[in-house]
């Protein structure tokens, strides 16, 4: 900013005034806090002053933070500790080295300067020479002047090249070995890439499928994961609906899963242990307790009525089925109330027995 280029360059003037000698008598030498401080207690300065110098001194330390700290405080200390205050100007004798270096560091020469930065191409010494190094980082950053010489210059290998650079010479080679029936990639041989030997390294086919006999890894381990999907699935119950549960939980004699009728939680009122009818036990129960609403809907509809009266009349479900058809709109009521009934809360006590099948 212009702004700040005025401070600095005024500070740094005042710098090297401060750092003139001067001829005349020494009225002492004490120690102060800050340039400004040891300035106005000599120099006398009015507020507006002392407010500029604040200014100037600002802007120079903040200029100085990123690369010139060193710098800049070994000047700050040089005035503090050798200034003194001689006909009422402070001079600060002895502090030319290290104004010079601060100025050094914050306007460096042009020979640390790139005057092709930013044009495309790297003119450090990896690239065309022709900078120092670390002058073109924005053209420098992402060039490999060696790509294409057969050697991987990246970080992994000679580190001449930034990652990435050099992708022509560090791709990953081609696989020699693929089709030879053994995987080398590096979870086999290792003798090639990895991805490089796809056709030996894919997931092999099980040769004992439908033996009966789970061949994957939780099984005979002789095959490999989800290449035995017949014999590893999971297997039907023998002991379905015989109204014990029999999976882990319960007996254990079947898998997780597979005796899902009977591993049911117990409904409210099947613990009854009675199907009952409209009056008794468990439909009763489910009638004037969590079925209520349900059975409500179908009583006040005469399809649904209509419905129920020729579903219990029924031997086998292509009675049913005629019924449905009869009746549509008064099957869509009752089945609700036949699953809430017979599914869900007298489930075990009326052994399934709905219209619907749960």
């Amino acid at each position: 900013m212009r702004v700040r280029h005025v401070m600095t360059t005024a500070a740094l003037a005042g710098l090297f005034a401060a750092c003139a000698g001067s001829e005349g008598g020494e009225s002492g030498k004490p120690v102060y806090a800050t340039v400004c401080e040891a300035r106005c207690a000599c120099e006398g300065c009015s507020g507006d002053q002392g407010g500029l110098c604040e200014a100037e001194q600002g802007a120079l330390a903040q200029q100085a933070e990123e690369r010139c700290q060193a710098e800049h405080t070994a000047y700050i200390d040089c005035v503090r500790l050798e200034g003194r205050c001689v006909d009422g100007h402070h001079a600060a004798e002895g502090c030319e080295v290290a104004a010079a270096a601060l100025l050094g560091c914050l306007e460096p020469s042009e020979q640390d300067r790139c005057p092709s930065e930013g044009d495309g191409t790297c003119d450090e010494p990896r690239g065309t020479g022709r900078c120092p190094d670390g002058t073109d980082p924005a053209d420098c950053q992402s060039f490999c002047p060696y790509t294409g010489n057969g050697v991987c210059d990246e970080p992994g290998h000679t580190g001449l090249c930034p990652a990435g650079t050099d992708i022509e010479d560090c791709e990953p080679p081609a696989c020699d070995h693929v089709g030879n029936g053994a995987c080398d990639e590096p979870e086999g041989t290792g003798l090639c890439a990895e991805e490089t030997d796809v056709e030996d390294c894919a997931v092999p086919t099980c040769d004992s499928t439908d033996n009966g006999e789970c061949d994957e890894p939780e099984g005979t381990k002789r095959c490999a994961e989800g290449t035995d999907v017949n014999d590893c699935a999971v297997a039907p119950c023998a002991s379905k609906n015989n109204g014990e549960c029999d999976e882990p939980e319960g007996t254990g004699l079947c898998e997780e899963g597979t005796d899902v009728n009977d591993c049911k939680d117990f409904g409210t009122c099947d613990s009854l242990h009675s199907c009952g009818s409209g009056t008794t036990g468990c439909v009763a129960c489910a009638n004037q307790g969590s079925c209520a609403d349900e059975l409500a809907a179908c009583v006040s509809n005469d399809e649904c009525i209509y419905f129920r009266q020729c579903a219990v009349t029924c031997a086998d479900s292509a009675c049913i089925d005629r019924c449905i058809a009869a009746h549509p709109d008064g099957a869509s009521l009752y089945h609700p109330y036949d699953r809430c009934v017979h599914c869900d809360e007298c489930y075990y006590s009326c052994s399934a027995g709905g219209v619907f099948a749960c």
